[in-house]
């Protein structure tokens, strides 16, 4: 039995969403390009203009259907993983002992409004062979701001407000933490060093193992009504999180209902070989007790010009699996119409939340 997916009508999946007077508290749990790529969709949500009496819709044989009350999220909370050490945050976080900060920036101005100076001028990154070569301003000014306060925390709430954004963004802890693997038969520590390896994961712990999690996370998580992890790389961006106990109890714990979003393509650093349900499977058997409630695949074709610069990569379109979920545990499985290209191929970030909202609503079969 295949899943099945709405390819007629990629902007939207139903009829309606929620009356405009209805909300509910959202966290998004992820981190790398995936998790910025879902909050650009989710902030739109967060506006009271968005919250409108209604939208035509118009179906592809050219019928327009009823109005749609447009949703509005009461809360938006980012949880986000600090174990990158590459690039710019790796060198940041070497010499000055801060979490690396690029992940979270990226969140950040995901969240702000894309015309803005400010939002430019965080997304800026200095070019040449210097010592600031390579290195993103908005990194560097939550670096800055960290080392004002003391508090780096306090720095991503100071960030966020000069960007002018409506959620909050939360470390998953504030202690410094490593990602340690077992691949090709060694062990492996750092996630550039593991990503490098480009073999099988086979284990995935951190060093320390007994890190705290935030507890405004731990608080975030208890208090949603909806919880999303991913889009985003399955070990270094999404089960990072999850190998902290207390956050990991605390998802356990939720009563809120909770999404998978698998990537749209596999990664030969970390999936090579990997299907859909082998990426689900990966998620429950780290999360130690977590329950999903669906897991949201891409079912748009990709372009044959983009199959071959990822051939190139040794990436691949991750298809859809084949069986309506899985029993024990019980997981939904759904498929629809998620994926753009331009640059590279991503979700596209109002498709996938349009997406999210009405499969929290039970709108899609």
């Amino acid at each position: 039995m295949k899943v099945e997916s709405n390819e007629s009508e990629p902007e939207t999946y139903g009829l309606c969403l929620m009356s405009a007077t209805d909300s509910l508290k959202l966290v998004a749990i992820g981190g790398g390009t995936g998790l910025a790529t879902l909050l650009k969709g989710l902030r739109l949500y967060l506006k009271p203009e968005s919250v409108r009496a209604g939208t035509a819709t118009t179906s592809s044989s050219g019928q327009t259907k009823a109005l749609r009350p447009e949703p509005r999220l009461a809360s938006l909370t980012a949880i986000v993983t600090v174990t990158d050490d590459g690039k710019s945050s790796g060198r940041l976080r070497e010499e000055f002992g801060v979490l690396p900060p690029g992940d979270i920036r990226n969140c950040l101005v995901a969240l702000a409004c894309e015309d803005r100076l400010m939002t430019r001028l965080f997304r800026h990154r200095f070019s040449g062979g210097g010592q600031l070569g390579g290195h993103s301003l908005g990194n560097l000014i939550i670096l800055a701001l960290s080392q004002m306060s003391g508090d780096f925390l306090k720095a991503i709430n100071q960030a966020g407000e000069l960007l002018g954004i409506q959620a909050r963004v939360l470390p998953s802890t504030l202690e410094q933490v490593d990602l340690v693997a077992q691949v090709g038969g060694k062990t492996v520590r750092g996630q550039v060093a593991i990503k490098s390896q480009r073999a099988p994961i086979h284990h995935l712990s951190l060093v320390p193992p007994n890190v705290r999690a935030l507890p405004e996370a731990v608080e975030a998580i208890l208090a949603a009504d909806l919880i999303t992890l991913g889009p985003g790389s399955l070990f270094t961006s999404v089960i990072s999180n999850l190998l902290i106990e207390d956050l990991a109890q605390a998802l356990a714990r939720s009563r809120a209902k909770k999404i998978y979003i698998c990537n749209v393509m596999t990664e030969a650093d970390e999936t090579d070989g990997f299907t859909a349900v082998d990426h689900v499977r990966e998620v429950l058997k780290y999360g130690r007790g977590l329950s999903l409630d669906y897991a949201l695949f891409n079912s748009s074709p990709i372009s044959p010009e983009m199959l071959k610069r990822y051939a190139a990569e040794q990436a691949i379109p991750l298809d859809p699996p084949q069986s309506p979920g899985l029993e024990s545990p019980p997981v939904k499985f759904i498929a629809l119409p998620l994926a753009s290209e331009a640059r590279a191929v991503r979700h596209n970030p109002e498709r996938l939340s349009r997406a999210i909202f009405e499969i929290y609503h039970g709108l899609i079969p």
